[in-house]
């Protein structure tokens, strides 16, 4: 006998089976809310980065300051009756244990005393640029002026026919001390008497013409003396120490003579052979010279060197 769910051919039978689909339940949007506020917040917070960053410390002190609770005292009364009964408390906000001492104060004065502050800084500043100012232009000017003395040195003893023979023995050049002028000796026409301090009358004329030239000029006179190294010794208290000091002497009186006033030379010297102009050559007459410097304030420089006649 045939089961009942086979078909006729003996195949199983086919069975249908049906799903049936529930809806899911309905959700709000509250993630969207969370997620807003999160983004809110940090905006926020690279915000109060950035400020912070541009903020400087004492524009910090200040805001603190500003924002320190106060306390309702009966005791304590501030300046004024219309704040009488408060008084700032001892600790403010944004404070730190690195941070400045805090001073109670009646009425916040920080704006006004940094205003004051950079007022006074900025007028100081002003005043300084003003008196450098000042300086340099008088520096420049007497420079121009020792640079003109130069050149009609030069040009005096380049066009007086009798000061051609002897324009070598006079050396002028600019240095950062001031005009430097050298009056040297040359093999056959000295300018001082041998191993004495006397003038001769080469020296002389040379002198004469520069005492005119710088007794016009308003700078301070130097003078120094020195010698060649002969190993020159007169006696034990006369060597060329005091042989180039009295020619420095000698100097000095001659340029008075030829119009120098006398409080313009504030220093005469000797220094022997310790400064040779030719140290390749110490026993050259070139080293045998006198040095004349018209000095400029300290701080000054010139540039450029020059040798009349040269």
């Amino acid at each position: 006998m045939a089961d009942a769910f086979e078909g006729d051919d003996g195949s199983p039978p086919l069975i249908l089976t049906k799903k049936k689909k529930i809806p899911a339940e309905g959700h709000g949007g509250a993630w969207k809310i969370a997620y807003a506020d999160f983004v809110t917040a940090m905006m926020a917070f690279f915000l109060l980065l950035w400020l912070l960053n541009a903020t400087t410390e004492e524009q910090m002190y200040g805001i603190s300051q500003y924002f320190a609770p106060t306390s309702v005292a009966e005791d304590e009364t501030a300046v004024g009756e219309a704040l009488k009964g408060l008084a700032l408390a001892v600790d403010g906000a944004m404070r730190s244990a690195s941070a400045r001492p805090s001073v109670s104060v009646a009425v916040p004065t920080y704006g006004e005393e940094a205003k004051g502050k950079e007022a006074g800084v900025e007028r100081k500043s002003e005043e300084e640029v003003h008196t450098n100012e000042a300086k340099a232009q008088q520096q420049q000017e007497e420079i121009e002026l020792l640079n003109k003395a130069k050149e009609q040195l030069r040009q005096s003893i380049e066009e007086l026919p009798d000061y051609k023979e002897i324009q070598d023995s006079l050396v002028i050049e600019m240095t950062p001390e001031g005009l430097l002028i050298q009056v040297l000796d040359q093999q056959k026409k000295p300018m001082f008497g041998p191993n004495s301090a006397k003038l001769t009358s080469n020296s002389r004329r040379l002198l004469a013409l520069v005492g005119s030239i710088i007794a016009t000029l308003p700078n301070k006179v130097s003078i120094t003396g020195h010698t060649e190294r002969n190993g020159f010794s007169k006696s034990h208290d006369f060597t060329n120490w005091e042989l180039s000091g009295m020619r420095a002497i000698q100097t000095r009186q001659w340029l008075i003579n030829a119009g120098l006033p006398a409080a313009r030379v504030v220093e005469v010297e000797g220094r022997a052979d310790t400064e040779l102009l030719d140290p390749r050559n110490p026993e050259s007459p070139r080293n045998r010279r006198i040095s004349i410097l018209l000095e400029i304030p300290k701080g000054d420089s010139s540039q450029g060197t020059d040798e009349a006649g040269k």
